[in-house]
């Protein structure tokens, strides 16, 4: 398959991509470079002006598809804390100067904070709220159960976004993420939410919804069976929170009559004291998100993922998450080519060049992001 090839592909780029060296960058640097040399080569060919009119349009789409994940969850479920857990914020990037465009170029932000967390007693999303990085879009919805008069006003805001179709006609929305509070026995907001606006409106394209509860550390309100030096639950927690996404999962089953597999994870957090506890199976959440959404666009997910490797490093023992998902950045490339088996078919399948150097800069491109992600997982 062409997703072992990519694996195996120890190519540098100092040929290739203006010699920068394998793991270099991000993965956004890297499909911005495959873009604008694609770009160039097209530009340089024989090809006619409508040709090449064609091509650069089946480039920017390819460079640009988005993945759109809205979040949904009670006040207090963690979602600001999830945000910033799993995806970039605070990233700089080189923008040239707005007093002389012809000047040296400056640091500025590239991303402001994708979330702030706020206080429990000042909930931190009035409105939605959008995030774009890269070619992720993340929603980010109000939390619900403030009363009923803002949670209809707020309901029918999700309902008005999960409407929303693309430029092609499709939903907007690839993925929504449902975050239940770990910490509370009361979930039923979050059931109402789900039976009342996300079910009806995606008319039975129910795989769009994932499930998660946050919070695990605290699951048994005191902590006492959290292991704060390992950064996991003890036996009991663990027996505890299986229990309560068997019963999350059959009262779904009852009210819906889905079948949805929930997560348990914790985001992670500051204590007032310094004391930090690192997220706890954001590798699984992230696996499950990169599965959920379409192969084509796992890409955009990946782009805009928060780049710290300790966020990834705790999790249960199920199965290899750092591993299985970036087999799934794999398949994603396997599903755009069509299964073709040369890198010189990989650039006639998505864009109709030919020659063997389109098939070496996708190869360099992939093999610099595997040199990446190893870093990250």
């Amino acid at each position: 398959m062409l997703s072992d090839l990519f694996k195996n592909l120890n190519s540098s780029l100092e040929d290739i991509l203006k010699g920068a060296e394998a793991g270099e960058g991000t993965i956004r640097d890297n499909m911005e470079d495959l873009r604008d040399i694609l770009e160039d080569e097209i530009l340089k060919s024989k090809s006619t002006d409508e040709e090449k009119k064609e091509l650069l349009k089946r480039l920017r789409t390819f460079c640009n598809t988005e993945t759109n994940i809205m979040l949904v969850g009670a006040t207090g479920c963690g979602k600001s804390s999830t945000i910033n857990a799993l995806f970039a914020c605070g990233e700089e990037e080189e923008v040239p100067s707005e007093d002389d465009l012809a000047s040296e170029t400056v640091k500025k932000p590239g991303f402001i904070e994708v979330a702030r967390v706020g206080s429990k007693a000042d909930p931190e999303t009035k409105d939605i709220e959008r995030y774009k990085i890269g070619n992720l879009v993340l929603w980010d919805t109000p939390g619900l159960g403030d009363g009923t008069e803002i949670d209809e006003h707020h309901k029918e805001g999700i309902r008005e976004l999960l409407r929303d179709k693309d430029a092609d006609g499709n939903a907007l929305i690839d993925l929504v993420l449902v975050i239940l509070d770990g910490s509370s026995r009361d979930l039923g907001t979050s059931y109402k939410i789900l039976n009342e606006v996300i079910i009806p409106e995606l008319h039975g394209e129910n795989e769009r919804i994932l499930v998660a509860l946050n919070q695990a550390d605290v699951a048994m309100k005191t902590g006492r069976h959290w292991d704060y030096e390992k950064n996991e639950p003890d036996e009991t927690l663990i027996h505890f929170l299986n229990e309560k996404v068997a019963s999350i999962k059959a009262r779904i089953k009852e009210d819906s009559n889905l079948d949805i597999e929930p997560v348990y994870y914790c985001a992670g957090y500051k204590e007032e004291s310094g004391d930090v506890v690192y997220p706890y199976n954001l590798s699984k959440l992230l696996y499950y998100i990169m599965n959920a959404v379409p192969a084509h666009k796992r890409v955009a997910v990946m782009e805009g993922i928060n780049t710290n490797s300790e966020n990834y490093e705790h999790n249960d023992d199920e199965e290899d998450y750092n591993e299985e998902i970036k087999g799934s950045f794999y398949d994603s490339f396997d599903y755009i080519s069509d299964s073709v088996d040369t890198g010189a078919e990989i650039g006639s399948a998505i864009l109709g060049i030919p020659g063997a150097i389109v098939g070496a800069l996708l190869g360099g491109v992939v093999g610099c992001v595997r040199s990446i992600l190893d870093d990250i997982f």
